[in-house]
């Protein structure tokens, strides 16, 4: 009797090894990394244990779901948009928050520039470059304002130029606005935009989440062929980054 005890019980301990040695092989292949190496806090790998097969993960993009943009139709995506729903894709990407902490957040963007945007988030997060939200704007009812006021970087809005009849290049999925709120709009006439961005005005103090060309942003972004509207002689755009076809 003791030795069928013992026959069963290694019989029962080899099994465990099996499942152990399987279960760990299984999560490696999908992490593309030993998984005791990696600590995914809330889900999410961390800036410093980003791997190259984490970008199509986190920062890959698709075409716009039918979820998706029925939120933005009648809000971000207008009947008059110069675009269609075909040159635009959806896109989540990896960022760092201001709470020091890993979220994901949600772009639409031209897919002329999609992969160049991918490859920006990518590196801005492995850097832990702070940002406070990225958000569709369609959270806030397509308003560029409220977005804004909320410091919100956003992409795609149907929207037109202030104060011109001309589509901004938003409109075609063409535009980001990065940390907009400490990073105003500054219109010829002294326009603020947000509006409660007057304190981030004078660009010669140094404040948190402040784009300028010592900016990781403004060199990724510019890396990437992208114009910079803070580099305009008017109106001085320090959130916004653009990109011709």
């Amino acid at each position: 009797m003791p030795g069928i005890i013992l026959v069963i019980s290694a019989l029962l301990l080899g099994s465990l090894v099996i499942i152990f040695v399987y279960q760990t092989r299984h999560i490696t292949q999908i992490s593309g990394a030993d998984p005791a190496n990696r600590n995914l806090e809330g889900g999410y790998p961390l800036p410093s244990e980003l791997i190259a097969s984490d970008k199509n993960t986190y920062f890959g993009y698709t075409d716009i779901p039918d979820f998706i943009f029925s939120r933005m139709e009648g809000a971000s995506y207008t009947e008059d948009a110069p675009v269609s729903r075909d040159e635009l894709c959806y896109m989540t990407v990896l960022y760092w928050g201001t709470d020091k902490a890993a979220h994901k957040g949600e772009l639409i963007v031209n897919k002329a520039i999609a992969e160049d945007v991918s490859d920006i988030f990518y590196e801005l997060y492995k850097a832990s470059y702070p940002i406070e939200s990225i958000k569709l704007i369609d959270e806030y009812g397509g308003s560029d304002e409220v977005s804004m006021a909320n410091n919100n970087t956003s992409c795609f809005n149907s929207r037109k130029i202030k104060g011109s009849s001309d589509w901004s290049m938003h409109a075609y999925g063409l535009a980001i606005d990065i940390n907009p709120l400490y990073n105003p709009y500054v219109g010829a006439d002294g326009t603020v935009l947000p509006v409660t961005a007057d304190e981030y005005v004078n660009r010669d103090n140094n404040f948190v989440m402040k784009i300028d060309t010592e900016d990781y942003a403004y060199r990724l972004f510019t890396e990437h062929g992208f114009v910079w509207g803070g580099s305009w002689e008017s109106p001085k755009d320090y959130q916004h980054f653009e990109k011709s076809q």
